[in-house]
């Protein structure tokens, strides 16, 4: 008699607005790709969860990710969701909302502690996956960005201490020009979460296998960046998505007083500059519009 297969690896991500997907064209967050991933890597898997946002139609979008919410209020809900789905794996991103201000910030790693033993009681042979959480775009959200730099730093020390079930996943990396607004991934952002995750499990459920390292965004030249900025030249806000290729070159630049050259990621945009320009015969300086590669900078808030 042939023996059953065994059922899919039952995946929950757990986690607000970033495992929702708000920044995504799709909506899809790192879930769509992180999928596709791990069966090219010849895992079966079922995302559970009760929500269902992104693309493309027949995709397996299920995932337990609500905009705005905070540790606490996780926590409140995820007996009810762990009982019903009863995952195998648990990719944890939580504490961005607890970040927004300096009150909410108090106590955050006290209360992501508690939501691990909370997920490891419920779920006892589940693995856990702990997100170092990702970063913003400095200009929207320059304090922010100091509270979650000193967040991620305690969240290393609060998951070696949770046993071999507990696992460190560093998304911290995404951050800048990954960020679509303050504090959602655009969808380079969130191929680059997907990569994480992916490393991570490789590790538990990839051991003595060959798992594929091909699409790593982190060793990509090239990327197409979407950005929230302000279309209006004057004193109003006026919402824009600046959408654009950009390059990963080498730039000269000066490091502690010496010439060296660093990786930077360029775009060509139309920028106004003062130059000498001949006029009739003569020489003035005049105002240009020119087309020339500038650096992202995350302080550009203007097309």
């Amino acid at each position: 008699m042939a023996s059953a297969a065994a059922p899919p690896l039952r995946i929950m991500p757990l986690g607000d607005s970033i495992t929702m997907g708000i920044g995504s064209a799709t909506t899809s967050s790192y879930r769509v790709d992180l999928q596709n991933r791990l069966r090219r890597a010849g895992l079966d898997v079922d995302f559970v969860g009760s929500q269902h946002d992104g693309a493309p139609a027949g995709a397996d979008l299920d995932h337990e990710g609500l905009s705005g919410w905070s540790i606490a209020q996780i926590a409140a809900r995820a007996d009810g969701w762990l009982a019903t789905y009863r995952p195998d794996v648990v990719l944890l991103q939580a504490g961005t909302n607890d970040m927004r201000t300096p009150s909410g910030a108090v106590g955050v790693t006290a209360r992501l502690s508690a939501l691990i033993d909370q997920i490891r009681a419920d779920v006892p042979a589940a693995e856990i996956f702990v997100a170092k959480i990702t970063g913003t775009r400095s200009t929207f959200a320059a304090a922010q960005q100091k509270r979650t730099d000193a967040y991620n730093a305690t969240v290393p020390g609060v998951v070696g201490g949770k046993g071999p079930h507990v696992h460190l996943v560093d998304q911290s990396t995404v951050k800048g020009i990954d960020i679509r607004d303050g504090l959602h991934p655009n969808d380079f952002g969130y191929a680059k979460m997907s990569w994480n995750w992916y490393q991570a499990m490789a590790g538990i459920f990839g051991a003595g296998t060959a798992w594929p390292k091909d699409n790593n965004p982190y060793a990509s030249t090239r990327g197409y960046f979407c950005h929230l900025v302000d279309g209006d030249p004057g004193p109003q806000w006026k919402a824009f998505f600046d959408c654009r290729w950009y390059y990963r070159t080498l730039v000269a630049t000066v490091v502690r007083g010496h010439s060296a050259k660093v990786w930077t990621w360029q775009t060509k945009r139309r920028v106004t500059e003062r130059r000498r320009v001949r006029v009739k015969g003569h020489y003035e300086t005049r105002s240009v519009t020119v087309s020339k590669w500038v650096p992202f900078d995350p302080n550009r808030l203007t097309l």
